[in-house]
């Protein structure tokens, strides 16, 4: 029998492509899912529980958003 405190715990995913692609890695901790997330160039760390976006890994080959750089 799994214990109650399942339910309770938050689960953290890595999605491919912004969030559009799919779940290759879930995990209880953030920390470890950002880290798992980088090596996933334009992944995002999801809450499993909300949904929310908790983190996002920059993409170098996404088109420049207009922004200079010094």
């Amino acid at each position: 029998m799994a214990c109650a405190c399942q339910s309770k715990r938050e689960q953290f995913e890595v999605v491919t492509k912004g969030g559009e692609g799919k779940t290759v890695f879930t995990s209880g901790s953030q920390p470890t899912a950002k880290t798992v997330a980088g090596r996933y160039p334009g992944s995002v760390v999801r809450s499993k529980k909300t949904g929310d976006i908790v983190h996002r890994q920059p993409d170098p080959n996404a088109a420049p958003t207009g922004k200079a750089t010094a």
